[in-house]
C-alpha cells in the first residue's frame, strides 16, 4: 500500500482553504471524481458522510468520518467494506504567500479490479484534488508546487 501526497502554496488566506477542505458537501460542485456528498451526522469536531466517487460508468458510494482539527488539520478516516484502507490527511500552515497546503492520501480497496484501477490513478488523484482546492481559491494562476 503506497501514500500519495502532495504540497504546496495557496494564495489565500489559511482559514478560507481550511473552510474550503471541510466543506465536504460542496465537493461534487468542483472536485474531480466526486458525485454526490452528504453529511449525514454531526458532532462537535467533525462530521460523518456518504460520499459517492465515479470514473466514467464505475460508480462508488462509502462512508467517511471526519475530524476538524482547526485551523491546521484535517483526518478522513472510512471503515466502510469498499475499503481495505481509507485516510486522507490535510495539512494547512501559514507562509508568507499565503497557505502551504498539504495531503497523504492512502487507499486500498477490497476489489483487485479496483484496485489495479486505483492504484494508476492515484498519483493523480491527489495532485488534482489540490489542484481543484486552488482554483476554488480563486487566487489567480498556478503557484509554486513545494
Amino acid at each position: 500500500m503506497t501514500v500519495h501526497t502532495d504540497s504546496r502554496i495557496i494564495a489565500a488566506p489559511l482559514d478560507e482553504v481550511f473552510a474550503l477542505v471541510a466543506d465536504v458537501e460542496r465537493y461534487p460542485d468542483f472536485l474531480p471524481l466526486w458525485r454526490e456528498a452528504e453529511i449525514v451526522r454531526r458532532w462537535d469536531g467533525g462530521y460523518e458522510t456518504q460520499q459517492v466517487i465515479g470514473l466514467g460508468p464505475i460508480r462508488e458510494r462509502f462512508n467517511t468520518r471526519t475530524v476538524l482539527q482547526p485551523p491546521n488539520q484535517i483526518e478522513v478516516t472510512s471503515d466502510d467494506r469498499l475499503f481495505r484502507t481509507f485516510f486522507i490527511r490535510w495539512d494547512f500552515a501559514v507562509v508568507p504567500r499565503g497557505c502551504r497546503t498539504g495531503i497523504a492520501l492512502q487507499w486500498e480497496v477490497g476489489s483487485p479490479r479496483l484496485q489495479r484501477a486505483i492504484s494508476f490513478l492515484l498519483p493523480g488523484v491527489a495532485r488534482s484534488m489540490v489542484d481543484a482546492f486552488e482554483r476554488r481559491a480563486g487566487r489567480g494562476g498556478p503557484l509554486q508546487v513545494v
